[in-house]
């Protein structure tokens, strides 16, 4: 079966100014020092997957703190936040480049290519046809006074103009709403510090075929979990939606949080991958919390689900320890596993491809590719 994302070619996108990656597999492992764009292409497949949803735009940025309170409330005016998406920034011209992504694989052809940038735009009014237009404004700043920012976003060819001033008025459910066939989840590196945040995706699969999975996969860190629910709600003077577990040593149930950091990154991982069905997951460290014994089995449980559900999954790690164990479990699996070594060279990110058998030696003779 063809991967969502086969390869990948990205331009001006924070530190990947110019980046080409062939081929993925089932289950990728993205390693590298700081500052290589680990992260940030994982961003750059979020992006295109969501087919550059406005939602996703602003939880990268908000997640990075790039966004003040005004524009985390969708109020601003100011092009300044989504140019730190662009190589460029913060030169004096960032705001006149852009970035582009494009992927080969499963992905329908809307969902290929996506182009964004900041630019200066004036409205041009139809009288006749009860319509208007956006242009992009003169190159003389004194030409078109009444010039606006807008972000312009062209996917698959199809140009979409947003004037900054617009999102202020677009309710954020409704910005929530962006349609987009592929499920796309993203787990970031500290989401495992509070069950709560998790109650809406558990509400997805509760009392489905896959539950039975999320138990199966916390007994490798605890094996005397027999079943995980939520209790509390979301509304203001209750109880804060909390996951809880009931176990053979305990006569009652009690908060997962209980059992430790590595049982609720685990849980978050599982829990996100069953979401992701006939799509994409993203973890971001994926070996936080998770102790070194342990990592074999869960990449093996990765894979497995990952062929099971029709998932692609896109991780980073820097440990040496979760490279070992990705290369036992991907020996193992009938599934392509990839891990991609992202360096810096000069001024360019290069990725180094390892395939299963690559990985092995490298694994075998203690070669660094982290």
């Amino acid at each position: 079966m063809t991967e969502f994302v086969r390869s990948l070619d990205i331009q001006g996108f924070r530190v990947l100014s110019k980046l080409h990656i062939a081929p993925f597999g089932r289950v990728n492992l993205i390693t590298g020092r700081n500052n290589t764009g680990k992260s940030s292409l994982l961003e750059a497949i979020r992006i295109l997957v969501t087919g550059g949803s406005l939602r996703t735009l602003f939880d990268i940025l908000n997640y990075r703190e790039e966004l003040t309170e005004s524009e985390r409330t969708y109020q601003t005016t100011d092009p300044a936040p989504f140019c730190n998406l662009f190589t460029d920034f913060p030169a004096p011209a960032a705001n006149m480049h852009g970035f582009s992504i494009v992927a080969e694989g499963a992905l329908s052809p809307p969902h290929t290519r996506i182009d964004a940038r900041v630019g200066w735009f004036v409205r041009r009014s139809d009288p006749d046809r009860q319509a208007f237009s956006y242009e992009r404004a003169s190159a003389d700043p004194f030409g078109d006074m009444d010039a606006f920012p807008a972000l312009e976003i062209s996917i698959a060819g199809r140009q979409r103009i947003v004037p900054l001033d617009r999102l202020q008025r677009r309710l954020p459910l409704r910005m929530e709403a962006d349609p987009h066939p592929f499920a796309c989840v993203y787990l970031d590196p500290f989401s495992s510090r509070s069950t709560g945040q998790m109650g809406v995706l558990w509400d997805a699969i509760a009392l489905t075929d896959v539950e039975p999975e999320i138990v199966k996969a916390l007994q490798i860190v605890a094996s005397d979990i027999q079943a995980i629910s939520f209790v509390g709600s979301d509304e203001r003077g209750t109880r804060a939606r909390t996951a809880i577990a009931r176990s053979k040593v305990h006569a009652s149930p009690i908060p997962l949080r209980t059992f430790g950091d590595g049982v609720n990154r685990l849980f978050g991982i599982i829990l996100s991958l069953c979401n992701a069905r006939n799509g994409v997951l993203l973890i971001d460290e994926i070996e936080n919390g998770l102790h070194h014994s342990v990592q074999t089995e869960i990449w093996r449980t990765i894979f497995r689900l990952a062929s099971t559900l029709n998932v692609q999954v896109f991780a980073t790690s820097h440990s040496w320890d979760c490279v070992d164990a990705f290369q036992q479990a991907a020996n193992e699996s009938l599934q392509d596993g990839v891990l991609v070594r992202l360096s810096k060279v000069g001024q360019h990110i290069v990725p180094t491809l390892f395939t299963e058998k690559e990985l092995a030696i490298a694994t075998r003779d203690q070669i660094e590719v982290r």
